[in-house]
């Protein structure tokens, strides 16, 4: 992309938001950006130092180029690598050509085919290190209000696997009262092709207030160990508009809706439909906290913003969603067939997902539904 071009882009995105930072504003700022379909995330500490996790998706690399730019972002201090798929580290030769790598980016270790994980290697050069559980890197260092990142699991968190979702690093940010999680494409379910990892890293994250929804709420995420034990109060998704892979998905939504958690999209994707009183479409959408704050901001790319408590300062009471409908929900008969309304799967009334379906939206019927798909390797 010429400068001229991006120049354009990043004036036409400051004219879109309502809202544009300096690289520091003594706050802490999380900002999940808006990268189509991958993920891409920029940590600012209140005193300017700046990590990235994950990086955008390959072959659309002008969004998070122009965004940092568009913070005033003029070099990255650390980079965190989730796992290495293409959505997930593609823009790394970007990024970096943009933005220098001053310090360390930490990854999962060992390899991957690929040309993008080869550009990748290329990029992050000879400060390329391999995560550890463990390794905390700790930002504006000193007496007072340092922001600290652990990682706390990566490579399956000794569950033997070899899908790379499932070897995802699994971050959490902490910052006086205030915690995030970071944990890339990890699994909840055990299937042909993934394995359960939530539930054995959920004890080691614990409470937290901010989840970027692993896995771009696919169904195979955010499973309700996770969801009780961690407990988080926002879900942050990244989806694109257009995705093959119809996130978010129904059944994603639905566990989070039942556990309570308040969802912000960077776009509206290629899934189920955004639920009103759930769900917000909000474009990227930045996270801040001031030091030593019993609450934290949530603002939309149009401006919207909200403030919640944090999870450290709040009643330690479990938030229930409110009712929308006091109908029971019907038990499946064998031989049945269940879907949600707002979801473009259908599944054997004997699959598990069923019954995280909300009783407004359940139907069921003798024959599949015309204009939807059977859940894939249902019933599970």
């Amino acid at each position: 992309m010429s400068s001229r071009r991006t120049a354009v882009f990043v004036i036409g995105l400051l004219c879109v938001a309502s809202f544009v930072y300096a690289q520091a504003n003594g706050k802490l700022q999380i900002h999940y950006m808006d990268v189509g379909q991958g993920d891409g995330a920029v940590l600012i500490s209140p005193k300017g130092q700046v990590v990235l996790f994950d990086d955008g998706a390959y072959k659309n690399c002008d969004k998070p180029v122009a965004y940092l730019q568009q913070l005033g972002v003029t070099a990255i201090d650390y980079h965190i690598a989730s796992h290495y798929h293409a959505d997930h580290i593609g823009c790394a030769s970007e990024v970096f050509a943009a933005y220098p790598l001053k310090l360390d980016a930490f990854d999962r270790g060992e390899s991957y085919p690929g040309g993008v994980y080869q550009a990748y290697l290329k990029a992050v050069g000879p400060r390329g290190k391999s995560a550890t559980v463990g390794t905390v890197v700790t930002l504006d260092q000193g007496p007072s209000n340092p922001v600290t990142i652990t990682i706390v699991a990566l490579n399956g968190n000794g569950v033997s696997t070899t899908n790379e979702n499932d070897l995802s690093v699994v971050s959490v940010v902490r910052f006086g009262n205030f915690v995030a999680e970071f944990g890339g494409d990890l699994s909840g379910f055990q299937t042909s092709s993934y394995q359960d990892i939530e539930t054995s890293v959920a004890p080691k994250v614990g409470r937290i207030d901010i989840y970027k929804v692993h896995h771009h709420c696919s169904a195979y995420s955010s499973n309700d160990a996770w969801l009780q034990t961690t407990h988080p109060r926002i879900g942050i998704i990244s989806t694109g508009n257009g995705n093959t892979y119809h996130h978010p998905t129904d059944e994603c939504l639905e566990r989070l809706h039942k556990a309570g958690v308040k969802t912000y999209w960077t776009e509206e994707g290629n899934g189920a439909a955004p639920e009103p009183g759930f769900d917000i479409v909000a474009g990227s959408v930045t996270v801040e906290v001031a030091p030593g704050a019993s609450e934290y901001t949530v603002t939309q790319f149009n401006g919207g913003k909200q403030t919640f408590p944090t999870w450290a300062t709040s009643a330690m009471t479990t938030p229930t969603p409110t009712p929308t409908s006091v109908t029971p929900t019907p038990t499946p008969q064998v031989g049945s067939y269940a879907w949600s309304s707002k979801s473009k799967v259908y599944h054997f009334s004997t699959c598990r997902f069923v019954q995280s379906i909300s009783p407004q939206n359940l139907e069921q019927g003798p024959t599949p539904p015309p204009g939807k798909t059977l859940h894939d390797g249902c019933p599970k």
